[in-house]
């Protein structure tokens, strides 16, 4: 398992990403806002096709720090997936000192009924607790979906057994080589290149821990996959992650011409 810290290139591919390349001084006309204008998305994002990743920058007015939390849900009201704590969103610039702007992806999304729906942000200040007022941004959906193949032990009780050895063998670790079964899920249409991304979000959703890591970046430079994943630490947090670990590098590693895959560190994305 390869863990190393790059952070830059994750930086430079939320800087460069199509929705978030938009000049942040470009002027109202350009943004869609909440009342008061305080939390904002570029106008493209309106009727913009929704498909696996789902990404979009939100532009924040505030001078306190802001939680963004959202939904996305079909008009027939089935939610397609939602981040009601905020974990999703991370800083990509600051603009000034009441100003900057946040970036959501999301690599996991269910399949929809109806091909147009709701994203709506929920906003809320972390000093206070003060609700922002809602936005609500009309999207078209791809009604296609992708199979995405993921990674289970096939036995739980040996796998455990190989995880804990692993974990408290210090310096003189054997590899894990538990053997995994394939299972299948069927999630919103995902973009072209995108399927290992999409894969290895499902492999977390399926182990969601104390507390979920998400796949936050997925790239591909030739056959070596990078990936970023996310979340919050607690006592006992390596015996959730070398699990997940091995459970995504066996998902990734099942991609056609994969050879190498690296765990990239996020960059601290603190407002």
């Amino acid at each position: 398992m390869t863990r190393i810290w790059a952070a830059f290139s994750l930086v430079l591919w939320l800087a460069t990403a199509p929705l978030l390349a938009q000049n942040p001084k470009g002027g109202a006309k350009n943004l869609i806002c909440n009342e008061g204008g305080s939390v904002c998305v570029n106008s493209s994002l309106r009727n913009s096709m929704v498909e696996i990743p789902l990404y979009f920058a939100v532009q924040i007015k505030c001078p306190d720090e802001v939680t963004v939390a959202w939904e996305l849900r079909d008009d027939s009201g089935k939610v397609l997936d939602q981040d009601l704590e905020g974990r999703l969103a991370f800083l990509v610039t600051r603009i000034s000192s009441i100003e900057r702007t946040l970036a959501v992806r999301d690599f996991f999304l269910l399949p929809a009924k109806s091909d147009h729906g709701q994203l709506i942000l929920h906003s809320t200040t972390c000093g206070d607790q003060k609700t922002l007022p809602d936005l609500s941004i009309p999207v078209k959906i791809d009604l296609r979906t992708s199979d995405v193949i993921y990674a289970v032990p096939a036995n739980d009780e040996e796998f455990d057994a190989e995880v804990d050895d692993y974990v408290e063998s210090g310096t003189t670790r054997h590899p894990i080589r538990s053997k995994v079964n394939w299972r299948t899920k069927s999630v919103l249409h995902v973009r072209s290149g995108m399927t290992g991304g999409a894969a290895a979000e499902t492999v977390a959703r399926d182990n969601p821990g104390q507390s979920s890591w998400h796949v936050i970046d997925y790239r591909r430079v030739g056959s070596t996959v990078h990936l970023t994943t996310f979340g919050d630490g607690w006592a006992g947090v390596t015996y959730y992650l070398v699990p997940l670990d091995y459970l995504i590098e066996k998902t990734v590693e099942h991609q056609p011409g994969v050879r190498h895959i690296a765990f990239d560190q996020p960059p601290d994305f603190g407002q």
